[in-house]
């Protein structure tokens, strides 16, 4: 509708962003638990896709919870949530290229 904000999407990032949190904590604990943590940058990786999911789920709460700042909020979640995905395919590609080795 014209006059309307654009369509909000901080609920979308903060429910998917936590689910892949989560993920990205078992791929840690799983690689360390296996021992494989000082053989592949794969850990590297899950740890950073890990901070970068927490940091999205911060701002994007954020994003629902202020008035002013709510689009800025919801930028940086959103650009926190995609360096998080870039971030969990180069995890994809170590643990391939670790396990096929």
């Amino acid at each position: 509708m014209p006059g309307q904000e654009t369509t909000r999407i901080s609920h979308h990032i903060l429910s998917t962003s936590s689910t892949l949190l989560g993920i990205s904590f078992a791929v840690v604990t799983l690689i360390g638990a296996f021992g494989h943590a000082d053989k592949t940058l794969a850990d590297d990786f899950a740890l950073l896709s890990l901070f970068l999911f927490f940091a999205a789920c911060l701002f994007s709460y954020g994003s629902m919870k202020s008035g002013k700042r709510a689009a800025l909020y919801e930028k940086t979640a959103d650009a926190f949530f995609i360096a998080a995905l870039v971030s969990l395919t180069l995890l994809s590609l170590a643990l391939y290229f670790s396990l096929v080795r």
